[in-house]
């Protein structure tokens, strides 16, 4: 069905431009609501993407408003890798929302290029998702159930044409894999730093007449997928063998996003492959600098790692390993492949994201699994193993239960000092402030309750709620919430 319907015959696309053509416009005579109202009427008449979004009830819904919705082309169909469907985002730089126009129209690109801004009709349109995203179409009955159908061309033509005002093009989003967000989703970014999987390089781009995924890996290790269409003009191209930049339309959820190229040259390799960049580094600049049992909620139990240097870190081959209570053997490892930490930034693990989130306010950067390195009940032992399996820092002793010791942070937490600015291979609790539920062995005895005894994100804060130094100008995001608590 997918190849007929990208065989259309010349005469049909004529008829269906000229058509195109003739229902454009911003006339305020032009009586078809669709396309040629007022300039002013339009603007006054359109919907925000966040609005039209809470109109989706969980099941593909129809659109009674009669509203516009404007935004940026963000997508191309000129070299067949995108079909049937038109991606527009709300703006043509930093956007916040992208949405899905499911369309039979073959050529867009030739009308509504990347960076043209349009308006589309809304009403009796359906809304539901695609690819984890929310997307526009018609609806289509299987079974007593609705799905997302593709408007057909002319119906198109009716509701979509270029808005008024000057071409705007469009900026891509650049962003590193590991920050892939879901509000980027359906809209054009560029993904910094990344190379084809080695065994698919030199590769073609896509198996004829089949839908092909492509690994896609970041220097720092983050996988995702590359969407390449078995009809597109470069098909039979070869994938690059270096790294760069890939440029495309943001699809599904992590830790599984896939990119849409729009065109062959959207993969921008030019540079060495990722591990001649980036080799693996050790540092002592990096350790573990706060770990959380708390006494009201288990599931708020955290690890945090800082970068005391002035460079960013790439955790590419580096590891964390817990030993459970007195157990000279290490759990298994957890690799941080995919993570990098700024300087003066912070790396946050937990085992468990939705908790983690309610209690502090924010996600988590890292989710390792439950009787992991971030999931100790307070007498375990935990180290820090760099990419050539050295051990760089440690909280404990391992082969010795933490309880009634010097590391024991049962129903409390353990905070490196601020005056450590170097990771130590052997456990030093001159270094630490430990709290716990029983004291002695220079830990004190109390409690610590979650989320006001604790700073993840924010290592440079002690629990007094002073700073132990002053914070870093670049402290990222994660710092910013709890920061805000002490000023």
């Amino acid at each position: 069905m997918e190849f007929l319907n990208r065989i259309w015959n010349l005469s049909g696309r004529v008829v269906l431009i000229f058509a195109l053509v003739q229902s454009t416009g911003c006339e305020p005579s032009d009586p078809n609501p669709g396309t040629g109202s007022d300039c002013e009427d339009v603007n006054e008449a359109s919907v925000g993407f966040p609005e039209l979004f809470r109109m989706y009830t969980g099941t593909p819904t129809e659109i009674t408003v009669e509203r516009y919705l404007t935004g940026v082309v963000a997508s191309s169909d000129r070299e067949g890798n995108i079909f049937g469907t038109i991606y527009i985002q709300d703006l043509a730089e930093n956007p916040r929302s992208g949405i899905a126009l499911k369309t039979d129209l073959v050529g867009s690109d030739a009308l509504f290029p990347p960076g043209t801004r349009v308006r589309l009709w809304l009403p009796g349109l359906y809304l539901g998702l695609q690819d984890s995203g929310y997307a526009l179409g018609t609806p289509r009955e299987v079974f007593g159930n609705i799905f997302l159908d593709r408007l057909p061309a002319l119906a198109t033509a009716e509701r979509l044409a270029p808005d008024c005002g000057d071409f705007e093009g469009i900026q891509p989003t650049a962003v590193r894999a590991e920050s892939l967000d879901s509000t980027l989703v359906h809209t054009l970014v560029r993904i910094q730093d990344v190379e084809v999987d080695p065994e698919f390089k030199s590769r073609p781009f896509a198996e004829t007449e089949e839908e092909t995924l492509v690994p896609l890996l970041s220097c720092t290790g983050t996988r995702l997928g590359l969407v390449n269409s078995g009809y597109s003009e470069f098909r039979d191209e070869e994938l690059p063998a270096g790294s760069g930049t890939a440029t495309g339309i943001l699809l599904g959820e992590a830790p599984e996003y896939r990119l849409l190229l729009r065109f062959a040259s959207d993969l921008d390799m030019e540079a060495p492959a990722c591990p001649d960049r980036y080799p693996p580094v050790s540092s002592d600049r990096l350790f573990i600098s706060e770990l959380a049992d708390p006494d009201n909620e288990t599931g708020a139990r955290f690890l945090e790692l800082y970068n005391a240097g002035d460079q960013p870190i790439d955790l590419k081959g580096w590891s964390l390993q817990r030993y459970t209570n007195s157990n000279p053997e290490p759990g298994n490892p957890f690799n941080l492949d995919g993570f990098r930490i700024e300087p003066g930034g912070t790396l946050v693990c937990t085992s468990n994201p939705e908790t983690f989130e309610a209690v502090y306010g924010f996600s988590a950067d890292a989710v390792l699994s439950s009787n992991g390195p971030a999931d100790s009940n307070g007498d375990d032992n935990l180290v820090l193993i760099d990419p050539f399996g050295n051990r760089v820092d440690i909280f404990g002793v391992p082969g010795e239960d933490g309880s009634g010791t010097s590391h024991e942070f049962e129903d409390g937490g353990a905070f490196r000092r601020g005056e450590v600015f170097r990771a130590n291979p052997e456990f030093n609790p001159g270094e630490w402030e430990i709290y716990n539920d029983s004291g002695g062995h220079g830990t004190e005895k109390r409690p610590l309750q979650a989320p006001e005894d604790f700073t993840p994100g924010s290592h440079n804060l002690n629990r007094g709620g002073k700073l132990h130094g002053d914070l870093p100008k670049d402290v990222k995001r994660r710092n910013r919430a709890v920061a805000a608590i002490w000023e």
